[in-house]
């Protein structure tokens, strides 16, 4: 199995969330036709994934009346798809939200489907709680949270409208985003003046309007939308990341899904290394240099941890990583009886520790260890060997389904060892982050992609990587999740794509 696919894809759940949530904001909201009301706007964008024709969104916006005043729905309808090492994957997405006069949330619902699988989750506005249902093909999980105070898309569109298009004018509003339920983002806009643009073989003048939404502490996705006179919106232009750019072009329905020829994003966002690596997999310590490219600013920050240490160098960052074994004598006998992680026993939407598979699963991996870092490492050995079919034809699954299908690439295996973990009574992790391939699209010479693994809590926190047979020097960390909460995939989609492309490492010293 070649390292390059075990680096996984960014993966697609996370990148069309991110995708159809900015779009779905910037744009305004959507209903479908069919439905009973006024409808006010029916528009067709075709989208572009790095200039390359990569599917398609349809909104329509319509206006009810219900038993408490006038009610604005919207629902979207994207397919996205993309190209990773050869293997194509489509994504289909589908939102709506139901609003009061005041732009204030009612209900909402969103669904994606990516091949066999398929991920939904849904609210309902019971007083001052939102009641929020996410289920991943299993049983859904249920929660209750305060009602997000930030507006929802039509009241968004119509607060653009009021602020106009003069240049300089600036304004900022808290937003409800359906990937984040839980809590507002923050949005900030400003309009920047007209613009001569071509949208296909026409060029108009269109005035234009970036906005920056905050998806976590110094992590923003910023987007840029160019309106005409009337408020018709004709480019929206979102960016993934440093070397990802996703385009919405207003069109007809029939250009609009007219066929595919999506980017390879494996070869998109490799990050190349001024030389290679030898023996990656043995490799005991690393120190780098990451340097921004051609067009880029001062490199994101990058956090230190027990295994790597990072510190500024100029506009770039000086990093160290060290090989991962663990200690004996920092270990506890199982399971874990702490307060300060036993939230991290909890099963999710994502780890299914109930499911009588994952459950099985993790007896028949810890055997008869009774300490953390025996069973930890049992545990990572185990998944390495029990997925069989190592490859990118599933999107992100849950435990469960890894556990079923047995296939995937590194999400797969991280999901699948952090569930095994909790359910042998070991606090478990994820991580988002890169590592080196020697071989790997857009960096033939060897390079960084993106990668995922997990993280047990053994008396400290050891990582796991079953899809690479174990961690080493070249694990960079850039985000951990316990993926407990709803809003999860589309933060840690946006701490990993500001990395992406953004910047190449140059090797100073690495020892086996």
């Amino acid at each position: 199995m070649s390292q390059s696919l075990m680096l996984s894809k960014l993966p697609m759940r996370w990148l069309c969330a991110w995708a159809c949530a900015c779009v779905l904001v910037v744009v305004g909201p959507a209903f479908a036709a069919e439905q009973a009301g006024k409808v006010l706007e029916d528009d067709w964008f075709a989208l572009y994934l790095n200039g390359q024709k990569a599917g398609y969104q349809h909104e329509v916006i319509s206006e009810k009346q219900g038993a408490d005043g006038t009610l604005y729905e919207s629902a979207v309808r994207s397919e996205l798809a993309v190209a990773r090492g050869g293997v194509s994957i489509r994504v289909v997405d589908d939102t709506t939200v139901t609003e009061n006069g005041d732009g204030r949330l009612l209900s909402f619902a969103k669904s994606q489907a990516q091949g066999p699988l398929s991920l939904t989750w849904k609210g309902t506005v019971e007083g001052t709680e939102l009641v929020v249902s996410v289920s991943a093909g299993g049983p859904a999980t249920v929660k209750r949270v305060p009602v997000p105070e930030g507006l929802c898309p039509w009241a968004l569109r119509k607060l653009g409208d009021k602020m106009g298009h003069e240049p300089g004018t600036k304004y900022t509003a808290r937003a409800f985003v359906a990937e984040m339920p839980e809590r507002p983002v923050e949005m900030n806009f400003e309009v920047t003046g007209k613009e001569a643009v071509q949208v296909f073989e026409v060029t108009k003048w269109l005035h234009r309007t970036n906005s920056k939404m905050a998806i976590l502490p110094n992590v923003d996705v910023t987007a840029s939308q160019w309106v005409d006179e009337s408020g018709a919106i004709w480019l929206i232009r979102v960016e993934l990341g440093p070397s990802m750019v996703l385009d919405g072009r207003r069109t007809t329905r029939e250009l609009a899904q007219a066929a595919d020829a999506p980017a390879d994003i494996l070869a998109a966002s490799a990050i190349a290394t001024d030389k290679p690596i030898q023996a990656p997999r043995r490799l005991e310590r690393l120190e780098a240099l990451l340097e921004p490219v051609a067009g880029s600013t001062m490199l994101a920050d990058i956090p230190s941890d027990a295994w790597q240490d990072v510190s500024r160098a100029g506009n770039g960052l000086r990093l160290t990583i060290r090989r991962a074994h663990g200690s004996p004598e920092k270990s506890y006998k199982l399971p874990y009886a702490g307060v300060e992680y036993a939230d991290l026993l909890k099963p999710n939407v994502w780890l299914e520790t109930g499911d009588p598979l994952v459950a099985s699963m993790s007896r028949e991996a810890v055997g008869d260890a009774t300490d953390a870092l025996t069973a930890a490492k049992r545990i990572e050995t185990y998944v390495s060997s029990a997925i069989k079919q190592k490859g990118l034809d599933l999107g992100f699954a849950t435990a469960a389904e890894a556990a079923k299908q047995k296939a995937g690439d590194c999400t797969e295996h991280a999901v699948l060892v952090a569930a095994l973990a909790r359910a042998a009574g070991i606090p478990s992790r994820v991580v988002g982050g890169l590592a080196y391939a020697e071989r790997l699209p857009g960096a033939p010479g060897g390079g960084f992609g993106y990668h995922m693994w997990a993280e047990a809590y053994v008396g400290e926190w050891l990582p796991l990587d079953a899809a690479l047979g174990g961690h080493d020097a070249t694990h960079l960390a850039l985000v951990r999740s316990d993926l407990n909460q709803t809003g999860d995939l589309l933060s840690i989609s946006a701490v990993i794509a500001q990395h992406l492309g953004g910047f190449r490492v140059r090797v100073v010293e690495s020892s086996l």
